[in-house]
């Protein structure tokens, strides 16, 4: 019958409820007897460390029924995600770009790891220019010091002979600190010989890109935070602008734009969009994505001042030519000072008619047969 059946199955469920009680009890009285025998005995055992802590008699029947399983604690994951969201991200952003123009112009990036960044933020920033695209010359390892240098000169002139290269953009250095020039013996980095040698590499790859008539964009080095490596960039920069300036090249200085307000290093700053933002790496040296998308917002307002905007790139030889007009509107002068002689004064001249009714209010001589004229406000004009 159910009901039988029900009483009988209920008096199992209880029957084994209470022998697991037992045990409980026996076991925790169990091992106080063991202890009581082992000091009689002279020995003392002791439970291993955390074993006894919290120790709850009745957690065996409990885990039966599964009471006391621990709850995952959601608060671990809960940080984690709070650390992931607050780690700053400085990712390239994923983004789309305009199909370029197959006779669109090559902005050609040139140089070390460094150029590489300027590169890739130029990539970003042009994306949706048809009429212009980024390549590269890239060494990632090297610079113009080094006993296997490369000859940048011929590569960027096999680049400019073989495409539609608008303009160049250079940005090396940073592999150049240390680095000998071959001889016998070497030349150590950072002497006066060395800084002889070092000038004739960038002049010639200065030349080697205006005698094609290219526009020349050298990039300046960034302060870091070691003041032995900033002796070396200035000095280095100095030599990148003396020899493009030599040139007619365009040198980007960056220095200050990488410093705090107080003129010290700082690795964050204003981004593009004026947000501060995570500039530099933590060697104190490269960049992030966003310190390099700022080093790139520097080239190309230098690119679009050269080239004129992008519709139709640069005519050939605007550069050069201080006397070609564009007659859409031309963004630098070739003229340095205003019309006017050298070392002209403003001292007014004292003695003129001028100066003595502008400056002093004293009236013009009279002239015959002007209206202010004595003889005719007298009646004796003749009429």
């Amino acid at each position: 019958m159910p009901t039988s059946t029900s009483y009988v199955h209920g008096r199992k469920t209880c029957r084994f409820l209470i022998g697991a009680l037992v045990l409980c009890v026996l076991g925790m009285f169990g091992g106080h007897a063991t202890d009581a025998l082992a000091q009689s005995s002279g020995g003392v055992i002791r439970p291993a460390p955390g074993t006894s802590k919290n120790f709850n008699p009745l957690s065996p029947l409990l885990k039966l029924f599964g009471v006391n399983k621990p709850r995952k604690s959601h608060n671990t994951r809960r940080q984690q995600n709070t650390v992931k969201a607050n780690r700053p991200r400085d990712n390239v952003p994923r983004f789309i770009a305009e199909p370029k123009d197959p006779d669109a112009g090559v902005v050609l990036v040139v140089g070390d790891r460094m150029a590489r960044g300027v590169a890739e933020g130029l990539t970003f920033t042009l994306a949706d220019k048809p009429m212009v695209r980024i390549e590269t010359i890239l060494e990632e390892g090297q610079g113009l010091a080094g006993f296997v240098a490369p000859d940048w000169s011929a590569k960027v002139l096999a680049r400019i002979r073989g495409d539609n290269v608008k303009a160049v953009v250079v940005m090396m250095g940073k592999e150049d600190l240390g680095a000998q020039f071959p001889g016998k013996p070497p030349v150590e980095f950072a002497t006066s010989a060395w800084w002889e040698e070092y000038n004739i590499k960038v002049a010639q790859l200065v030349t080697a890109i205006r005698q094609e008539r290219k526009p020349l964009v050298w990039v300046g080095l960034a302060p870091t935070g070691s003041e032995t490596t900033n002796v070396d960039f200035l000095q280095m920069n100095e030599v990148f602008r003396a020899k493009s300036d030599g040139e007619r090249g365009h040198f980007v200085d960056v220095w200050e734009i990488f410093l705090s307000d107080t003129g010290e290093y700082t690795s964050y700053g204003p981004d593009v969009e004026g947000k501060n933002r995570r500039l530099r790496t933590s060697d104190k040296v490269g960049f992030t994505w966003t310190g390099y998308r700022k080093l790139a917002f520097f080239v190309e307002r230098q690119l679009s001042r050269i080239l004129g905007g992008y519709g139709g790139l640069a005519f050939e030889g605007v550069e050069d030519d201080p006397n070609f007009i564009v007659l859409t509107g031309r963004t630098t002068s070739p003229e340095d000072e205003l019309l006017g002689e050298d070392g002209a004064t403003s001292t007014p001249e004292v003695e003129t008619s001028a100066y003595r009714f502008f400056v002093k209010g004293e009236p013009l001589p009279p002239m015959p047969g002007r209206v202010d004229s004595v003889p005719l406000a007298n009646g004796a004009g003749g009429f």
